[in-house]
């Protein structure tokens, strides 16, 4: 749930805070005065992106802070603590900084926390149902994880077929291009082979050229080095003899032992570099003609790397591949027809994945018809049936959609005996609202939510079905923390908090400002509420009522 808000410098907000309780807060107050603006507000600390537009005039950054408390649950979901607090703060430029409990944090990662914590409804979102593009994320929420794993697995299948149609089309349109070009790879082909290119032969056949091109600087310094070694001056065995010397006398003393062991361990590593000196002058020889042939064979190496402004590893890479592009101008139709094949494997995958999908969405959707004419029958809609249509899937490489194979339609009949057609037209604006209201209690309670916030959901409803969905709310806010934007008398009544949200004039700007209403303050709200423009004696009392029941 939400503890507190702190909004600074945002659009008509200079400075606001608001503390919030369990169970159900109204908001009220007249068009324009700035509801949406708290819910604006809102909707940055659960990973909104950012506009600079809604900075205050004059002021180079707007802040919101929200203090939340989690579920134990949610605790541990998140390896968070009890009590967290997420800000969000956006500058001119559009930048934004964001942080969880003091330290740095993403988009994303805020949004997958505030997703956890709750759920916020704005008002455009009731017009997503004219749009039966938006109807399969309606059934998803019924179990968003499971589909997220199926919805993947046919997602890596379907980009697996479309990578393999891709490949397979480019095939068939370098068909044509790639027959005029055989004899000029056929040369290539040729050309390459004939130099019989082994990986990092230029580097190796560099370092042994320059290797003999200093043949007598080295056989001198190896000489030099070997008889340093060998001269009457140096005498190796006198290093043993000390060795052996100190030897004699180590049980006396720990330093002796350790200077026998190191004057040793100097003999064996001098006499067997002296060894290995010896060895090399041995075997150390200029042969000319391979020093000849050496260069020779740089020269080539050197000429067909300009030739083809590639390095020697790069043209054996080069070979192989005009060799396959060779390959498949002499047999292009076995190598398209291979392809072809493993296209329709791969077509087939993505399409079993997808039927997957289906299936698990087709026992959400009856879950969710369930879900909903149970919660229609608490919003005055109790005659009400509902059905989601899937349409028949045909076997199409068209039918392969980014969200699955699935388009479906929401079907409703709302008044008894009239026959189930489409929600979109069929529903007024207040049964609209009362089947999203339906639809966002379903989808908090099931994702166990701490908190719903509504804008306006219950817009177009009035009357005694007014008093229902206030009392559905009612209901609804002993389960977990419900915040509504309203205009509804009744729902306002039925609130456990309400928070009246005004314009006022400060220092020659209009600013908003919001309060806790007392009793006698929400009398008057929601008199005003009932009233045309002026409070009336009847107005009064009938709030009273509402309060009172």
């Amino acid at each position: 749930m939400i503890m507190s808000l702190h909004i600074k410098n945002f659009a008509l907000i200079d400075d606001l805070e608001m503390t919030f309780n369990e169970g159900l807060s109204a908001m009220t107050g007249e068009t324009g005065a700035g509801k949406s603006i708290i819910l604006e507000s809102l909707q940055l600390l659960f990973g909104k992106r950012s506009d600079a537009t809604m900075i205050r005039h004059g002021e180079s950054k707007a802040f919101v802070h929200g203090i939340f408390k989690l579920s134990k649950s949610k605790q541990e979901l998140l390896d968070l603590p009890e009590i967290i607090d997420v800000e969000r703060e956006i500058d001119q430029n559009g930048r934004h900084n964001m942080r969880i409990n003091g330290e740095a944090s993403t988009l994303s990662k805020i949004k997958e926390v505030m997703n956890a914590i709750g759920s916020i409804h704005s008002q455009n979102e009731t017009m997503n149902l004219f749009d039966k593009t938006y109807y399969l994320s309606f059934v998803d929420q019924v179990d968003q994880k499971g589909i997220d794993l199926l919805l993947n697995q046919y997602l890596m299948a379907r980009s697996h077929y479309l990578s393999k149609k891709r490949h397979h089309d480019e095939l068939k349109s370098k068909k044509n291009q790639s027959i005029e070009k055989k004899s000029f790879l056929e040369y290539q082909v040729q050309e390459l082979k004939s130099f019989h290119l082994i990986p990092d032969e230029k580097k190796e056949l560099d370092e042994k050229i320059e290797k003999l091109k200093h043949h007598d600087k080295i056989m001198n310094q190896l000489k030099s080095a070997y008889q340093s070694l060998d001269s009457e001056v140096f005498q190796i065995d006198g290093i043993y003899d000390a060795a052996k010397a100190l030897e004699k006398i180590a049980y006396l003393d720990t330093d002796f032992q350790s200077m026998s062991e190191r004057l040793t361990s100097a003999f064996y590593e001098l006499d067997d570099v002296k060894s290995l000196l010896f060895q090399t002058i041995e075997s150390l020889d200029f042969d000319e003609q391979a020093f000849d042939r050496m260069q020779e064979r740089s020269y080539e190496l050197i000429k067909i790397e300009q030739k083809y402004q590639k390095s020697i590893n790069d043209l054996i890479d080069y070979l192989k591949t005009i060799e396959e592009e060779l390959m498949l101008i002499t047999d292009y139709d076995a190598y398209l027809l291979q392809s072809q094949k493993e296209v329709e494997l791969a077509f087939e995958k993505a399409y079993q994945s997808g039927l997957k999908l289906t299936e698990y969405r087709q026992k959400l959707a009856k879950k969710l018809s369930f879900d909903v004419l149970l919660e229609l029958k608490d919003l005055d809609l109790d005659k009400a049936l509902f059905q989601i249509v899937f349409e028949p899937i045909e076997k199409l490489e068209s039918s392969l959609y980014e969200s699955g194979l699935d388009q479906i339609e929401f079907m409703i009949s709302l008044n008894e005996g009239e026959p189930i057609k489409p929600l979109s037209k069929v529903a007024s604006g207040g049964e609209r609202a009362r089947f999203m209201f339906a639809l966002k209690s379903i989808y908090a309670k099931a994702n166990q939510l701490s908190l719903l916030i509504l804008d306006e959901i219950d817009i177009g409803i009035s009357g005694k079905t007014a008093a229902k969905v206030a009392t559905k709310m009612q209901v609804l806010s002993s389960t977990m923390q419900l915040i509504v934007i309203t205009h509804l008398p009744q729902v306002a009544a039925r609130a456990n908090h309400h928070y009246g949200i005004k314009k006022v004039k400060e220092k020659e700007r209009m600013v908003t400002r919001i309060q806790l209403l007392s009793m006698d303050e929400r009398i008057e709200m929601i008199a005003l509420m009932l009233s045309d423009e002026k409070l009336s004696h009847f107005a009064i009392e009938q709030a009273k009522m509402l309060l009172t029941k």
